[in-house]
């Protein structure tokens, strides 16, 4: 059963709202949104990217010197095989131990190399040399030593093998920054490690990093006994929490109450829940009868904002949680679909977004973002018909696991089958058969991996069960459940146990006035748990972007 699927309501939503027609009306008035109740304005960080430390491989005594002094020995090239972290370089540091400690600093030069060869850069080299003929400073090198860009300016590591005036002595261990090479007059000043490597992409991040030791003069020695490199990559994605209003990693009970006829203000019931069960409810008024339910973190902040979008004048209207401001744009037109809103640009907010659908089978269909990165609008041409059984409908969300929203339609292909098709931006399109074209697209991570799961709920008629089929990306395996009643409940996927998978659960109307609830299969148990919230002819928000 697929009624209103061009609509953002469950296939119910028609008998259940009457002449509320909650999505059905495009001629709206101009209402005043204000929260009745002010939402909490203090701001929670983005988690940052983890430090993932390789320790080096191949460690050993640095080859000596010719007995001139006039080249390098052969090299001594510790190995560090990096795996797992997403560009942009955001943090690094290298660690290096000497035992028995290398005599004479003067004579080494060390040198980081990126995977594949390029770029390089120098840690230090030829210490306290300004000439190539000099001999440079004659200090112990021991260690630990931490080399990295947000080390003490003062002293350089020149200057705290220069102070080593009992000859021989071992250079401070101390976290220093890496040095211009010796040689020269002026060798020795501070530079920068991260910006010769941050415009690494993922690709050229991820493989096997050299540290190399070459010495340059015969009869003093030693050994690199350990070498460590700390790599900072891209923070990670923050894995979906739909309707997560107080940004808990806990998906929290709504419900949207229309009171009067199209135009009229809306009241926002959210009931916060966390691990300690549920707390505190909050009352917003925001939004219109006739206004496309939104919500979603546009401020970049983990909490889910109110928003609304109103077809007759392309308006979005977000209060924003991070600042408890009020966020309005113009973006697409009477016609479109805006339940399609994501992060499409991977910097943890989402953006503004419509889908335009082919006016007849056949049409192209085109999305357009606005990337809330660069403020700049783009159009992408995928998918093709209206969205009915003659067409496509839209699934977005993020199937390859790298941050960003993929464009997704999922396409009737004969006999009664569906299949999505996917256009990844991580690059390459991909055609998955899942479903059937009669099903409900039910988005979200069920299985934990950051990745957005084929998932599909297939509504029977009158009081037949409701059954949920998941293709889990892990594994490609297939979560089968039956959950739900089909003529009274709204799919309403969340994580609303808080272990990073999204549950499969409904808000159930249709009972008495007083009777309405939030049914949740618990993804971390497998236990049932109601939740009363509510009331019959309610709007559950968590619903928005079934399709």
């Amino acid at each position: 059963m697929r009624a209103l699927r061009t609509a953002n309501l469950s296939p119910l939503a028609r008998p259940l709202f009457g002449t509320l027609a909650i999505l059905l009306a495009f001629s709206l008035l101009t209402v005043g949104f204000r929260p009745t109740v002010q939402a909490n304005s203090s701001a929670q960080d983005a988690p940052d990217a983890p430090q993932v430390a390789f320790p080096g491989t191949n460690v050993g005594a640095i080859p000596d010197g010719p007995a001139a002094c006039n080249a390098y020995g052969a090299n001594r090239d510790v190995a560090f095989a990096v795996t797992g972290l997403t560009a942009p370089l955001s943090s690094m540091n290298v660690v290096i131990t000497l035992t028995p400690n290398h005599t004479w600093v003067g004579d080494l030069d060390v040198r980081l190399i990126a995977p594949g060869g390029a770029p390089e850069h120098v840690i230090f080299s030829r210490t306290g040399a300004t000439t190539a003929a000099a001999a440079g400073d004659s200090s112990d090198v021991l260690g630990p030593y931490t080399f990295t860009d947000t080390a003490p300016a003062t002293p350089t590591w020149w200057q705290a093998a220069a102070s080593e005036t009992t000859g021989g002595a071992p250079l401070p261990s101390a976290s220093y920054r890496t040095s211009s090479p010796g040689e020269v007059a002026g060798g020795g000043a501070n530079t920068l490690m991260l910006p010769v490597f941050a415009g690494l992409s993922t690709a050229q991040l991820n493989g096997t990093w050299t540290l190399r030791f070459r010495d340059h003069c015969s009869a003093d020695t030693g050994t690199v006994s350990a070498a460590t490199l700390n790599l900072v990559g891209a923070t990670p994605p923050t894995p979906d929490k739909p309707v997560d209003f107080d940004g808990n990693g806990f998906s929290d009970y709504a419900v949207i109450r229309a009171t009067g006829g199209s135009g009229t203000p809306v009241n926002w019931f959210i009931l916060s829940n966390s691990a300690a069960g549920t707390g505190a409810s909050n009352t917003y008024q925001w939004g219109a009868n006739g206004d496309f339910f939104v919500p979603s973190d546009y401020d970049g902040d983990n909490k889910t904002d109110l928003a609304v979008w109103r077809a007759s004048t392309g308006t979005w209207y977000i209060l924003q949680s991070l600042t408890s401001t009020v966020r309005t744009a113009n973006f697409g037109a009477a016609g479109d679909n805006p339940t399609v809103v994501g992060d499409y640009d991977g910097d943890g907010k989402s953006d503004l977004a419509v889908y335009r659908p082919g006016a007849a089978a056949g049409n192209p269909a085109f999305w357009y973002v606005l990337n809330s990165g660069t403020g700049n609008a783009s159009a992408v041409q995928w998918g093709n018909g209206p969205q009915t059984s003659a067409g496509d409908f839209v699934a977005p969300g993020d199937y390859d696991g790298d941050g960003r929203y993929d464009y997704a339609v999922q396409r009737a292909i004969g006999g009664g089958n569906a299949a999505f098709f996917i256009n990844q931006s991580s690059g390459g399109s991909s055609t998955i058969q899942w479903g059937f074209s009669t099903d409900t697209v039910v988005p979200g991570d069920y299985d934990g991996d950051n990745k957005t799961d084929l998932a599909v709920a297939r509504y029977g008629t009158g009081s037949a069960p409701l059954f949920w089929h998941v293709r889990r990306s892990t594994d490609g395996t297939a979560l089968s459940v039956e959950w739900g009643v089909s003529n009274v409940d709204f799919t309403t996927q969340g994580d609303y146990d808080g272990d990073g998978k999204i549950d499969i659960a409904v808000w159930r109307s249709g009972q008495a006035a007083d009777q309405t609830y939030f049914h949740v299969r618990q993804s971390s148990t497998g236990i049932s748990k109601s939740i009363e919230w509510g009331l019959n002819g309610d709007y559950p928000p968590a619903n928005y972007n079934s399709h």
